[in-house]
């Protein structure tokens, strides 16, 4: 057994190297008062392997956690400075690389759930819980431009899935295979408003993909549209206007609807243009546009106009065939 003792500040970190257990020197670390700080297993390389133990100060354990070659495997366990050692979160790190992770209220009961990647970003759909358990919210994440970028959001009733506010699409494409000569229908709906009741009512919609996909299709994350309008970098795109703007949008519907949700309906028909496994991709843009109606000064001379808008980001997988 060999002994040493670190200082490093204030506190003196004794550190006890114990028997091999599977060949791995286990390292147990003490603050200066004498009390266990934590405990882990290295190889002889120095390289974390199996379990990490991490204590609070009166002993509990504050976390458990498997290491093979230095990288965190299996689940890890967080918990409540609490008799119970009750868990406060949970992560289960997958074979992808992504994380699935899970946190609790101080009384045990799920407080939300949901998938990290690499760097602990959120994506995909997140559900949340009050400390009842009763659902609460749903967010969709998505990773735009490399940063964690919120979708959409659900907020529902404790009585159930009943929509009460947030910011919403409904979407949907009639398939996901076809044949070459197909196409494929989609329909996007404004479902809650990024705008308050009075801002909506002028507010316009539309769909925007990439203009020839089989050439330059969105990046996963969409890095490479364009960020403005003015912007010259990005790939070239079309944009889909509301059925209000459409000569005769009942062409492109394959179910009527009321004809005051033409101005936040989108309808289109989708061809593709290449055999094999695909991805459409692209976004629904609520736009809002207005003078300040406080500009006094250059009321009756050119203003500027403002244009805020909130963009909600798709993909679809697709698999064509040939005839």
């Amino acid at each position: 057994m060999i002994l040493k003792v670190y200082i490093s500040g204030f506190f003196f970190v004794l550190i006890l190297f114990s028997g091999c257990i599977n060949k791995y020197n286990k390292i147990t670390e003490y603050d200066q008062d004498g009390r266990i700080k934590r405990s882990y297993f290295i190889d002889q390389d120095s390289v974390r392997q199996g379990l990490k133990t991490i204590y609070f100060p009166n002993g509990r354990i504050a976390s458990l956690a498997e290491y093979t070659n230095g990288i965190f495997k299996d689940t890890s366990y967080y918990y409540y400075n609490d008799k119970n050692q009750t868990i406060s979160m949970k992560k289960m790190f997958l074979r992808n690389g992504s994380i699935y992770y899970e946190d609790f209220h101080k009384n045990g009961v799920l407080k939300k759930k949901g998938f990290l990647d690499k760097n602990d970003q959120r994506f995909g759909i997140w559900k949340n819980y009050d400390k009842d358990g009763n659902h609460h919210f749903t967010k969709e994440y998505k990773i735009i431009d490399g940063i964690e970028h919120t979708n959409q959001m659900w907020i529902t009733l404790p009585i159930g899935d009943t929509l009460t506010e947030g910011v919403s699409i409904q979407y949907h494409f009639d398939k996901n295979k076809l044949q070459l000569t197909d196409s494929i229908y989609a329909f996007f709906q404004t479902e809650v408003s990024a705008f308050n009741e009075e801002d909506k009512e002028k507010t316009t919609v539309s769909v925007v993909l990439p203009k020839d996909y089989t050439k330059a299709n969105f990046a996963p994350d969409f890095s490479n549209r364009a960020k403005d309008p003015e912007e010259k970098e990005g790939i070239p795109f079309i944009e889909i206007q509301s059925l209000k703007e459409h000569p005769n949008p009942m062409a492109v519907l394959q179910k009527p609807i009321d004809t005051t949700d033409y101005k936040k309906t989108v309808a289109f028909y989708w061809k593709p243009k290449r055999a094999g496994k695909d991805t459409i991709r692209g976004y629904f843009k609520e736009e809002f546009s207005y003078y300040d109606p406080n500009d006094e000064e250059n009321k009756n001379m050119d203003r500027i106009l403002t244009i805020l808008d909130k963009k909600i980001y798709f993909e679809f997988p697709v698999e064509v065939t040939k005839d």
